[in-house]
């Protein structure tokens, strides 16, 4: 699992965010800053920001130049370039800042350069590494974030919409029917009414009130998908990632911080600064431990601002230290405080990387899991729906309205002595009618479940269901018609969660002399062959066929 995350995190350097414009914009405060040069500008503050400033512009220009050269580059060859353009950036900075004060008429000393070279190579490096794996990192977690959220909320609305018109279909089809059965019956019991008038008040309400209520919901539409959702703006995505930042990987940070000193003090002090290096590496890696122990706050500010403080605290002990280190030694202490301004940003960055690869792989889960949870929601309600308005469209129709016209002929055919028959016969049918519309109904069929189902995810998803006719056929068997359900529901789930966003193929086919063979297809690329939980336990029930084929991902589940 390790080894898998290091080789995905090291793809993301040479990737499609190997250069953008964050690599040029986040190195701007430091290189104006502690990686200005300043020691080696013969002015004030002014002078130095200039040639910094004019370096900056100029390293800007070849960063464009090395995505162009980029734009042209693929395979196994793309690595390799990738690191040359960061490290031959690196090894020109410092011969740009002398080139910067030429230009400027500034005077400029060149110092070590050699050493400045190897700094700055090495600084580069890592510093357009973690910028490219940052950035790259953010664009697949948005894009995660957004699809996800946007399909759950979809999937939540719609089931909000499908309740809703559930219950405008009940009141109209019974509660409004049956208050008006029940309001002619108490005006027929106290109006005395003669056995032609109780029969033309049956004719009536069959003709006036359930014919209308039957044609009615026969011609009501499944609920509609709801319209799309909004995409989450940049404070709901922000709360999300920094609300669940943590601390940075102990060891890791220390030793990328150290690889960026070491060319820096081996300038400064020579062999001398193995062993201050030495102590720093202790330094750090306790105080990473400690820092990682914290119990941070859930709100995303104070939580960012606590990691901040925290770094802060071990970037002050860590020159502390080190320079103490280094008086021991007999060595002047100088330039060693540049540790407690730049560690918190290397640190903080390394935390910024590192959760966001976790937060990334976390909401995957939980938004699956959510969106899962409301497509069967939706699923429930939408085959409740058209359960319930098929069975109340053919009662009302072939059941209430036959029963209001077979008792106004009953009225008329049968001997009366009264108007008190005809009240009481009319309160019989209202009552049989008014407890058929209450009674309870049957439960949806596969057919219905698996039609709610796929109109679940379509509302959620973009999906392209082909069905063959004979399959449904095969559904009879419930046990069969549950794993067929699983299979669906496992396969889209695992699409959303891996896909691209691209529109997914969902295929049911027979298989063998009894068996369906559900077959999706989404765009993305496999993060593992190995089968997660879902799969297994579906290969229980079935054969199990996963493979990716030119950015295409095919699950195959045959059930037999």
């Amino acid at each position: 699992m390790l080894a898998s995350n290091f080789r995905r995190s090291f793809a993301r350097i040479y990737g499609s965010s190997a250069i953008t414009w964050w690599s040029w914009l986040i190195p701007l405060p430091f290189a104006l800053t502690v990686m200005s040069g300043l020691q080696y500008v013969t002015g004030g503050p002014a002078a130095v920001l200039a040639v910094s400033g004019l370096q900056h512009v100029i390293l800007g220009g070849l960063l464009l130049l090395g995505a162009a050269v980029l734009r042209v580059v693929r395979g196994a060859a793309r690595p390799v370039v990738v690191f040359a353009i960061f490290a031959l950036i690196g090894a020109a900075r410092p011969l740009l800042f002398l080139e910067a004060g030429g230009l400027l008429s500034i005077p400029v000393r060149p110092g070590d350069l050699g050493a400045r070279i190897a700094i700055n190579v090495v600084a580069m490096v890592v510093a357009f590494s973690l910028i490219a794996v940052g950035v790259d990192l953010v664009r697949d977690h948005r894009g995660v974030f957004r699809r996800l959220r946007e399909a759950q909320r979809a999937s939540g609305r719609d089931v909000e919409c499908a309740a809703e018109r559930l219950r405008v279909l009940r009141a109209s089809a019974v509660d409004d029917v049956v208050a008006a059965l029940e309001t002619a019956a108490a005006e027929a019991a106290t109006s005395r009414l003669e056995p032609a008038e109780a029969a033309r008040l049956l004719r009536a309400l069959a003709e006036d009130v359930v014919r209308p209520a039957s044609h009615r919901v026969y011609e009501a539409d499944a609920p509609e998908g709801v319209p799309e959702a909004e995409a989450p703006g940049a404070r709901e995505w922000s709360a999300s990632v920094f609300g669940g930042m943590r601390a940075a990987s102990t060891i890791a940070t220390a030793l990328i911080f150290s690889a960026m000193a070491v060319p820096f003090g081996l300038q400064l002090f020579g062999v001398s600064s193995l062993a201050p290096l030495a102590a720093g590496v202790v330094v750090l890696v306790a105080g990473n431990a400690v820092v990682a122990r914290l119990a941070l706050p859930r709100r995303a500010v104070p939580r960012l601002l606590v990691l901040m403080l925290s770094y802060g605290i071990v970037g002050i002990l860590l020159s502390a230290i080190t320079g103490g280190v280094l008086t021991v030694l007999g060595a002047q202490p100088t330039s060693v405080w540049f540790q407690a301004a730049m560690y918190p940003v290397v640190a903080l960055a390394v935390a910024f990387v590192g959760s966001l690869a976790v937060r990334t792989r976390h909401d995957r889960a939980e938004l699956e899991n959510a969106l899962q949870i409301n497509v069967a929601a939706a699923a429930r309600i939408r085959a409740e729906f058209e359960r319930e308005r098929t069975a109340l469209a053919r009662l009302l129709h072939a059941g209430v309205q036959s029963e209001l016209i077979a008792g106004a002929l009953a009225v008329t055919a049968s001997p009366m002595t009264g108007p008190e028959d005809a009240g009481a016969r009319i309160a019989e049918v209202v009552g049989r009618a008014s407890d058929a519309l209450r009674g309870p109904q049957r439960e949806p069929g596969a057919e219905e479940q698996l039609q709610a189902l796929l109109e679940s995810w379509s509302s959620a998803i973009r999906l392209e269901a082909r069905i063959d006719e004979d399959v449904w056929g095969r559904l009879g068997d419930p046990v069969r018609a549950s794993a067929v359900v699983d299979a669906i529901s496992e396969g889209l789930a695992n699409a959303v969660r891996h896909g691209d966003g691209t529109p997914i193929a969902l295929e049911l086919r027979s298989a063998g002399q009894d068996g369906v063979e559900v077959v999706i297809v989404s765009g993305g690329a496999l993060v593992t062959t190995q089968p997660g939980i879902g799969l297994r336990q579906l290969s229980e029930r079935g054969t199990v066929a996963l493979k990716e084929t030119s950015g295409r991902v095919e699950l195959a589940v045959a059930i037999p």
